[in-house]
């Protein structure tokens, strides 16, 4: 189901598109499982399971709600914050930003007689009032400003000296550098396409083109791109990291590829390529050591022969996988039942490694062990072909991956945090449908890996690119938003 922002809820553009993607997807669904009901009557015992479970997945996805076992269960999302692997590495030395307090404007309302007797014979009485106040929300304000440097004469060397000017995005730029930034943030947190942004200044007098709007966020880019290796450095070098990859389509050409993305507490990192490959994922970790956490994907497999990295599985793919066949076969449950013990189990950390590992070795050990021995029985009661044999088979052959996080409380049950990285892309995929070049795909990445790396660390990402912006203006060092964050 669609899980809209609060802040979009109210946007009736916005609503109209979802009910258009949800209605066209609904359709298609419900095609896919008539023609897998067709195939229901020609089909052997094996077969006529693995299309019953297929139809009721695809029923879910179309219908479904919450994969909660409780519906008045919390979702697991709502209480991250009890994870340490959650926790910022700014906690308790930065001061988290504060909501900007609205600019309050005075507007005074006069009579010029008596609305009672039209008398004009009345005086003010001054200091008193009836007040009220309302917050206006207008569109966003397209203005030129004209700057003017003073001149000025030196009596003592006799030169005529010219007023430091403001930062600007480039030499002789006609936009400004705020311009650039907010297009850039429009189109990248806020998934507006270039030609919606253009629309809504068109409304305001402004004659803009979409090549012109690219334009300013690959300025801007070009100014900033290193800031985004020295994010991946500092990411890589932490213990641990999740990486997860989703499509991504190349428009000019027609041609898939995908974005590829990696994460922890430190930050998010994007890399844009045109293939799957775990060669990928190679390039991205460099001479990383210690632990990656993935959903399981083969391209990752390659990593388990080497001693230097260790290989993760998720538990939240786990756990999806039982649930999908859990209308189908009863007997997944008791699976989902020991899988959210586990995950109950980690949320009584509170936020505390210590804690942790002492509740994994005491209670998780034990759970996980209980799961394994049912999953034995499981394979050898299910046919392989099931829905409840694939989640089977698809849990054990991950086994080794699984078991990691008893033994080191540092890491994370799942995967999540890259998911979670990875809706911005998605978003972003589904309003502008891809990207129009490679070089544009790559502009993209970089705005994500600040505008993620921001939201992890609880930063606004508008004042961040406009310090780093100033700082290159003056030649200065640019920094990661940890440390800009540490500066102060």
């Amino acid at each position: 189901m669609v899980n809209l922002r609060e802040d979009l809820k109210t946007n009736p553009e916005y609503l109209n598109e979802v009910i258009k993607v949800m209605d066209s997807s609904i359709v298609a669904l419900k095609e896919e499982i008539k023609v897998l009901y067709d195939k229901l009557e020609n089909s052997s015992q094996s077969e006529l399971m693995e299309l019953q479970d297929k139809i009721a997945m695809l029923n879910k996805h179309a219908f479904g709600g919450s994969e909660s076992l409780n519906k008045h269960r919390p979702r697991r999302d709502t209480q991250r914050e009890l994870l340490p692997h959650n926790k910022s590495p700014l906690e308790g030395e930065v001061a988290p930003d504060k909501q900007r307090e609205l600019p309050i404007v005075e507007i005074f309302h006069e009579e010029a007689c008596c609305p009672g007797c039209d008398s004009p014979d009345f005086e003010e009485i001054t200091g008193l009032f009836e007040e009220s106040e309302e917050i206006d929300l207008r569109a966003q304000l397209a203005r030129v400003l004209k700057h003017k440097r003073k001149k000025y004469r030196c009596k003592t060397c006799e030169s005529i000296v010219t007023a430091k000017g403001h930062a600007k995005l480039r030499p002789k730029a006609k936009y400004s550098l705020d311009s650039a930034i907010n297009i850039a943030v429009e189109k990248f947190d806020y998934h507006t396409p270039l030609e919606r942004i253009m629309r809504k200044l068109q409304e305001q007098g402004l004659k803009i083109d979409i090549k012109t709007l690219f334009s300013q966020t690959e300025a801007l880019y070009l100014n900033l791109a290193p800031i985004m290796d020295l994010i991946k450095e500092e990411i890589l070098r932490y213990g641990y990291v999740h990486i997860d990859e989703t499509r991504g389509k190349i428009l000019s050409t027609n041609t898939n590829g995908y974005i590829w993305a990696m994460g922890n507490c430190y930050g998010a990192y994007f890399q844009y390529e045109t293939t799957r490959s775990g060669e990928v994922a190679l390039e991205m970790l460099g001479s990383f050591k210690g632990c990656i956490i993935n959903d399981g994907f083969s391209g990752y497999n390659r990593f388990k022969k080497t001693k230097e990295i260790k290989v993760c599985h998720c538990w939240s793919h786990v756990r999806r996988k039982f649930f999908e066949c859990l209308q189908n076969h009863p007997k997944a449950e008791k699976a989902l039942i020991l899988i959210d013990e586990m995950f109950r189990i980690e949320r009584k950390s509170k936020g505390s490694f210590k804690r942790l590992k002492s509740l994994r070795t005491k209670k998780s050990k034990k759970i996980h062990e209980e799961l394994f021995e049912l999953l034995l029985k499981l394979e050898r009661d299910s046919l392989p072909r099931s829905g409840l044999g694939k989640a089977v088979a698809y849990t054990l052959n991950l086994w080794e991956g699984l078991s990691e996080f008893l033994d080191d409380p540092y890491i994370p049950m799942t995967n999540n945090m890259a998911e979670r990285v990875l809706r911005n892309p998605v978003k972003g995929r589904d309003n502008y449908l891809g990207f129009r070049t490679i070089n544009g795909a790559d502009v993209a990445m970089f705005f994500y890996t600040i505008i993620e790396t921001c939201k992890i660390l609880k930063l606004n990402p508008r004042r961040f690119l406009k310090d780093q912006s100033i700082r290159h203006n003056e030649g200065k060092k640019l920094q990661t938003p940890l440390v800009w964050a540490r500066d102060g």
